[in-house]
């Protein structure tokens, strides 16, 4: 019986392991050396360079991903301070423009897989009491 349990414990292990690693797109080692770019706004460690820029550690790949496709698509709209319009990101928009797939999912696995500084989204959403930005 306790040999069953230890098979049946090493099988259900190895399935985690495998459907974890089978959905990770990309790869991130490659994707460090074309982020580069990246860095001026979001920071060499992904956490930005000022609180108007995005921290990308750790945040989910598929939202990652997503984003990248609306900006190349000018899909992708933010809100004005005022919060009264939205206007698209040219940079963003430019900086997505000529990524392939791959570089997409290198990138993004890059990003995902650092360690990201935020401890909850205190001041880090629309309508947060930080100045920021507010709701119209």
């Amino acid at each position: 019986m306790q040999q069953r349990i230890i098979l049946v414990s090493l099988a259900a292990a190895a399935l985690a392991l495998g459907f974890g690693t089978a959905s990770a797109k990309g790869n991130a080692a490659a994707g460090a050396k074309k982020a580069v770019a990246c860095e001026a706004c979001h920071g060499k460690d992904g956490n930005g360079t000022a609180p108007n820029y995005p921290a990308l550690a750790g945040q989910y790949q598929d939202y990652l991903i997503e984003a990248l496709h609306e900006y190349q698509t000018n899909g992708r709209t933010h809100p004005l301070v005022s919060g009264i319009h939205h206007r698209d990101n040219a940079i963003m928009n430019a900086m997505a423009a000529p990524l392939t797939e791959q570089d997409i999912e290198d990138i993004t696995a890059y990003f995902s897989s650092l360690p990201s500084k935020l401890s909850d989204l205190s001041g880090k959403v629309q309508g947060s009491d930080d100045g920021l930005h507010s709701r119209g």
